[in-house]
């Protein structure tokens, strides 16, 4: 590798900032301008942590670049640790004339990067959505004689009228330097991370000074601005650069014969898309935000970043919030464990087992409830001395899946199970970043017409029945839904599984425990009269009661997310039958012959 400094240059904004708003909606009202336009609209500022992501793949993939540099208007990501001795951050004023600002046109911004101070003469250039996709050196942006090999798309440059502003300033950008010059490279620019020499950008600076100080000017994106491709071109047709077309027929063909992954990638970001950059495994990959994708997208973009990237970076503060998701013992099993799964051992109090692992009889506790009450004996310890910010609890054998995979039935976890789950910090603190709760996939069911009637079937519906005045008695409120969940639906959140904030959990477990123990004051001496499986009571009905608390919560607007559950079976036989008739659940399900257990996916 050659012996000479590289750095890169991002430019980044955090649109939701209530200061920066005021100022750009400010400037819009001068100018007269809508505020959804392509130029203008959100989709142009809007930040979805993509310049954390970007920065973790270039510390896995591209760790030999020098200084980061990040070019902002009077902000810093609240994650980023700028005492990181590679974090420079860079303000407007700092490059730009004070009588220009404040500046919201990233073409004009991008055209004055060569006056950020202390930047190397070799310098990488991305946008925050630009990320590092496989390992690379310097020999992939720069020659042997450290020219910049300087990227193009196949797409032909056409002599036509573009439409939006990009096409438009990129025609222009052509034009200019073929006049200049009599020839120009005629293919656009393949828009990801680009090298640059600062030399070069000075040379072409000097030569349309006045296109550029008319950028400069310009407070949002115009078709007249001087477009940063103007670098490229310029330093192509005066030899000062290497062309390189990418993912055209001749390359893709040339990737395939030689095994290589594509060079570089770029999207409109929608959520159908990204499957395509985990097949392709590009060494460079755009998901270029626009007014074409929407919130669902953004979503999923994050949740696929997170994955490809899951190791907080060095430039991050550690930030993440506690998690807290008690999984829930009673025998000898493959303990499952993280900085966020915390294993319990419930119905301690009663047990002679020493499983190894924190107890649910410290504290305030109902321990000695647990044959009555199952999990929730962990459900009420996790209420009672938790402070965690996010809350969860799984059981031994039940797990969710935060990384939604397409095992459901294991005959033993593997030891790496808490990766293959997502089940770490990092990853429930991204996924609450957008929800209120995280719930398994519900499940409908088969054998009756409603829950209530299926309820009937396997346990002692007066139970259920004055569980429901209870709750009209206590909570007259949510007395409909119940009526609705339990009566009129037969979908259940099964299994009292679930992660969320602390303060959903809290509320939930003091409604819950309040009917709960009204009930069990009143029908207590019948229940110890049953057979030990019906004298799980308060457990069953949880389940029940679970599922009517979080369909009154999403009617106040709460967010959820429905993901799989993994289920282990040791018995081999038993995991032979689940795994044979799972095969012809998904056959029957896929001719409508059978309606699948689950709501939203095939199931077992």
């Amino acid at each position: 590798m050659e012996n000479y400094p590289v750095d890169i240059v991002y430019l980044w904004c955090d649109s939701s900032d209530d200061v920066w708003r005021t100022k750009k909606n400010a400037e819009l009202r001068k100018l007269g301008k809508a505020t959804d336009n392509d130029s203008t609209g959100d989709c142009r500022f809007i930040d979805n942590d993509e310049l954390k992501y970007s920065l973790r793949s270039l510390e896995k993939y591209a760790p030999w670049i020098n200084n980061i540099f990040i070019v902002t208007d009077s902000q810093v990501p609240k994650w980023l640790d700028t005492t990181n001795p590679k974090i420079k951050i860079i303000d407007h004023k700092e490059i730009l004339p004070e009588s220009v600002l404040p500046l919201f046109n990233s073409i004009a911004i991008e055209t004055a990067l060569h006056r950020i101070p202390g930047l190397s003469e070799h310098f990488l250039y991305a946008n925050d959505d630009m990320f590092f996709g496989k390992s690379v050196d310097k020999s992939f942006f720069f020659n042997q004689e450290g020219l910049p090999i300087f990227r193009f798309s196949k797409r032909r440059i056409i002599n036509k009228t573009y439409r939006h502003v990009y096409g438009h300033t990129i025609l222009e950008m052509y034009k200019l330097i073929k006049e200049k010059f009599g020839k120009s490279f005629s293919y656009f620019p393949h828009h990801n991370i680009d090298a640059y020499r600062k030399s070069d950008i000075e040379k072409c600076y000097k030569d349309f000074e006045s296109e550029f100080e008319r950028t400069a000017k310009q407070k949002f994106r115009e078709k007249h601005c001087i477009q940063r491709s103007i670098f490229g071109y310029y330093s192509v047709a005066c030899g000062c650069a290497s062309p390189k077309i990418v993912n055209n027929f001749a390359a893709n063909i040339s990737d395939l014969i030689h095994k290589k992954s594509q060079d570089s990638m770029m999207f409109v970001l929608k959520k159908n898309k990204l499957s395509q950059i985990r097949k392709n495994k590009p060494y460079l990959f755009c998901l270029n935000d626009s007014s074409k994708t929407n919130n669902e997208d953004r979503t999923a973009m994050k949740e696929f970043l997170e994955k490809e990237f899951p190791q907080q970076s060095k430039f991050e503060i550690n930030q993440g919030k506690d998690v807290q998701i008690d999984v829930c013992y009673h025998k000898e099993f493959d303990i499952v464990q993280s900085d966020a799964a915390h294993p319990v051992h419930v119905g301690a109090e009663l047990s002679e087992v020493e499983l190894g692992i924190d107890k649910d009889n410290t504290g305030d506790n109902i321990s000695d409830k647990n044959p009555y009450y199952c999990e929730l004996t962990a459900l009420y310890h996790l209420w009672k001395n938790s402070n965690a910010s996010f809350k969860g609890l799984m059981h031994y054998r039940r797990l969710l899946d935060l990384n939604s995979g397409n095992i459901r039935w294991y005959n033993k976890f593997p030891s790496n199970i808490v990766d293959v789950l997502g089940l770490n910090k990092q990853k429930v603190n991204v996924l609450m970043q957008n929800y209120d709760i995280i719930l398994p996939m519900k499940r409908v069911i088969q054998q009756a017409p409603s829950a209530y009637e299926y309820y009937r079937k396997r346990h002692y519906i007066s139970d259920m029945d004055r569980t429901l005045e209870i709750i009209k008695e206590k909570s007259p409120q949510i007395y409909d839904t119940a009526v609705d969940v339990l009566k009129n639906s037969n979908e259940l959140y099964l299994y009292n599984i679930f992660i969320s904030s602390k303060e959903f959990l809290d509320n939930y477990a003091e409604w819950l425990f309040d009917i709960l123990g009204t009930l069990e004051t009143e029908i207590q001496p019948e229940v110890l009269n049953r057979d030990t499986f019906q004298q799980r009571v308060y457990g069953f009905l949880s389940e029940r009661l679970f599922t009517v608390y979080v369909e009154y919560c999403k009617k106040q607007g709460f967010k959820y997310l429905e993901v799989p559950t993994v289920y282990c079976e040791t018995r081999l036989k038993r995991y032979n039958v689940f795994m044979f008739r799972t095969q012809i659940y998904k056959v029957l399900t896929k001719f409508g012959i059978r309606r699948p257990h689950w709501k939203e996916q095939y199931g077992v």
